[in-house]
């Protein structure tokens, strides 16, 4: 049974509330991503940067932070360590969204199943979360999704090389004979080149969602996950196009509504000149930052459950 775009939202809302610890996970997920990242900027880039005499308080202008970045390509050593260290810090966001998106796609999708496909009913029919399901479907999924982000966002790169290496060698061309030219030639190319990355973006992030729930419904190789969600979002994009811009757009106003705390408390501490002031604000400013967090973890969580509830229907 093909239901309307209100009525997958509607019951993705209730499987996502109903299961409202995966929002928490995901919270949690935001949580330790920031602190790896602090870890990995302080055991990686600080020591190697205080290692070839690069302070960092005295890069003040873009031509310091150049010339910061032209020392460190003349030690390739070092710059071979930071970029070993950039990829494996990639390796590790990566596999970790993986598995919390494995566990949250079969929580979702056994909710659906148990549910049935009633359109009304108590929103405690889509309460199946448990850890152990959640934790067995991300041993179960996480190295699939893991190639099925990497192998979907490639082919997107790759498409973005499309107007991006025609343009480099036009400038390059022009850039002794007519240098105008060329100039006007880079910023046309970086103009399309960014309007074709939003198109790409909204169709790969539709894409990648729809094969993770083929996914935890099939439980297939990435290959397969993702001809199977490419085949679904070929046959039925109007609709997953409308779910998507549904979403995208409660998150927007959650997020514009979130800020507006957060620009209140900077607006007051900047407004005085008082310590005390600005302290005052600091809490406001986490709550503002911990709810926006919050609120784009149920977003996601939303999507993934709608995506879900799409994918069951087959």
């Amino acid at each position: 049974m093909k239901r309307g775009v209100f009525d997958v939202l509607r019951r993705a809302l209730d499987n996502t509330l109903a299961n409202w610890p995966l929002i928490g996970i995901r919270l949690a997920e935001t949580v330790i991503f920031f602190l790896i990242t602090i870890a990995a900027v302080l055991a990686i880039v600080v020591p190697i940067l205080v290692s070839v005499g690069l302070n960092l308080a005295n890069m003040t202008t873009p031509d310091d932070v150049v010339n910061a970045m032209f020392n460190l390509g003349t030690k390739w050593v070092l710059l071979l360590w930071v970029l070993l260290g950039v990829g494996a810090l990639l390796f590790v966001f990566v596999a970790m969204h993986a598995f919390v998106e494995a566990g949250s796609a079969r929580v979702y999708v056994d909710a659906e199943r148990v549910a049935g496909p009633a359109v009304e009913g108590a929103r405690s029919r889509f309460n199946v979360f448990s850890m152990e399901r959640w934790l067995a479907g991300g041993r179960d999924g996480w190295w699939t999704l893991f190639w099925v982000y990497n192998i979907a966002w490639t082919i997107a790169s790759a498409i973005l090389l499309v107007p991006l290496l025609p343009t480099f060698a036009i400038m390059y061309s022009l850039q002794d004979a007519q240098p105008g030219m060329a100039a006007a030639t880079g910023c046309l190319g970086l103009l399309l080149t960014l309007l074709l990355f939003f198109l790409v973006a909204i169709v790969t992030s539709i894409w990648v969602n729809r094969a993770i729930a083929d996914w935890a419904v099939r439980r297939a190789g990435a290959r397969d996950a993702l001809a199977a969600g490419w085949a679904a979002v070929k046959g039925d994009f109007g609709r997953l196009f409308l779910i998507a811009l549904a979403v995208f757009v409660v998150a927007m106003a959650g997020s514009t509504f979130f800020a507006g705390f957060s620009f209140f408390a900077a607006f007051g501490g900047a407004f005085s000149d008082s310590p005390t002031a600005m302290l005052m604000m600091l809490p406001i400013r986490f709550i503002a930052t911990l709810c926006s967090s919050a609120f784009s973890a149920a977003v996601s969580s939303w999507f993934l459950a709608a995506y879900s509830s799409v994918a069951v229907e087959r």
